[in-house]
Parts: structure tokens; sequence; C-alpha cells
């Protein structure tokens, strides 16, 4: 789901995601891969770098690892530092799998429903 910068801190973009990804080495934190590497993952899902602007091989596609600072608790007003972490896009996905999932089957069970619609979390 792409970001609504309006709901964030206006140094979000300048102070506070350059020093979430500083603490976090530039890596994410579940897989370690580091921010704009270039390369592709393979049928089993493992990421292989490649020369940047390289091709992937026949029938995989490549692309940049671009790191996504998330908010642990699922909580998105609460920005502080204990909060926020660093994923790439594959580890944020699986981490807000069960987010997503509850958020599709209420549009899917209210028709018409904004998709963004505030759940409770339960963990």
């Amino acid at each position: 789901m792409p970001i609504d910068y309006k709901d964030y801190p206006a140094d979000w973009k300048t102070v506070i995601r350059p020093r979430i990804l500083a603490r976090e080495g530039n890596k994410c934190q579940c897989c370690g891969l580091g921010n704009n590497l270039w390369g592709y993952r393979d049928a089993g899902g493992k990421f292989h770098s490649l020369p940047e602007g390289r091709p992937a091989p026949a029938g995989f596609k490549a692309f940049h690892i671009r790191l996504n600072v998330v908010h642990l608790s699922h909580t998105l007003d609460d920005h502080s530092d204990a909060n926020l972490g660093v994923m790439c896009q594959r580890c944020h996905g699986h981490y807000d799998k069960h987010i997503t999932a509850q958020q599709a089957a209420y549009t899917n069970k209210y028709p018409g429903a904004a998709a963004t619609a505030v759940l409770e979390f339960i963990p």
C-alpha cells in the first residue's frame, strides 16, 4: 500500500527515516539485504546480487531492493524510534501479512469500503 505522508511528521523523510536506516546499518533487520542492491530472486525466493544494470537470467526480473522504515507495532501514529524498524519490501510484506489480510477481508465483506479502513490490531 502506498505511503500517505500527510499522516507522518514533517521531518519523516529528512530526519526520521535517515536516522532509522543509519541505526540499522542500512540493512533489512530480517534478512540482512542492503538498500538499493540490484539483483533478482530465484524460484525459491533467494535474492541474488548482480552488477548494477545487468539483466537477470531468463525467466526472472532484476530489481532494486528498497528498504522501508516500518511501524513494528502496526500503530501508524507512533513514530517513536522504539516502534520503527527497517525491512525490505519482501520482509515488510510478510510482517504485515495478517494486517493486509484483515483489510482485504473487510473490503470484500463491505464492497466500496475504503481498503485502508482502520482495523483493530489483535496480536
